[in-house]
């Protein structure tokens, strides 16, 4: 059985950025839990969909695969990429229809 979740975590970091001004960012944790996963990403507008530059940290015998990510606020449409499938979260609303007909995942970061 397949279940993944989203965590927001509560804390906020203000990072300057090139021109001397402060902004706001937070701290997002994404979880997914399966049985039997080998390989597990995380994929999305935050890194342009690159199926394979987000591992997420876990392991096949605990079946718990996790990711955190600083992300600006904003609304991102994401997915995860289990053993070379694609896979949206189960646990994440909304969700939104895709070009390739099925759903992508949707986290809305706040300020």
């Amino acid at each position: 059985m397949q279940k993944a979740s989203l965590k927001h975590k509560p804390r906020e970091s203000v990072r300057e950025n090139g021109g001397g001004h402060a902004k706001s960012v937070r701290d997002v944790d994404f979880v997914y839990e399966t049985s039997g996963a080998e390989t597990v990403y995380l994929c999305g507008d935050f890194n342009d969909w690159h199926p394979t530059s987000l591992r997420m940290i876990g392991n096949a015998e605990e079946g718990l695969w996790e990711k955190r990510l600083t992300l600006p606020p904003g609304r991102y449409e994401y997915k995860f990429f289990v053993d070379g499938k694609w896979i949206h979260d189960p646990g994440a609303q909304p969700t939104t229809p895709n070009p390739f007909g099925t759903l992508n995942s949707i986290v809305e970061v706040k300020p």
